[in-house]
């Protein structure tokens, strides 16, 4: 799950504490906060107990789509390709064209 670094840190110094404090709160490893504050990468289990210690909504934590909040991302190209290739070939087996495919 990617959370928002720059927030859990900021949270973190207005109260503060250390990162080994959040993590002794939290019952996390100091490893895991250091990891949530440099890569801003946690589990669900981590998430729910740093809202629960910064007293805010879980999702307040998540990071934000850069392009903007609730817009849709797109797939990576190759796995479009992957889908539309595969979309085809059911299309062929699935339909008639599977004989004229085979060159029966």
């Amino acid at each position: 799950m990617q959370l928002n670094p720059q927030l859990i840190k900021q949270l973190r110094t207005e109260r503060g504490w250390t990162q080994q404090q959040l993590a002794e709160i939290c019952a996390i490893s100091l490893r895991t906060v250091q990891r949530v504050e440099l890569q801003g990468l946690g589990s669900l289990e981590t998430c729910k107990a740093l809202a629960t210690a910064f007293s805010i909504p879980r999702e307040q934590l998540l990071e934000q789509d850069k392009a903007g909040a609730g817009q849709a991302t797109t797939a990576p190209a190759g796995n479009t390709t992957l889908w539309v290739g595969l979309a085809f070939f059911i299309g062929i087996v699935g339909g008639s064209g599977l004989t004229l495919w085979l060159g029966r």
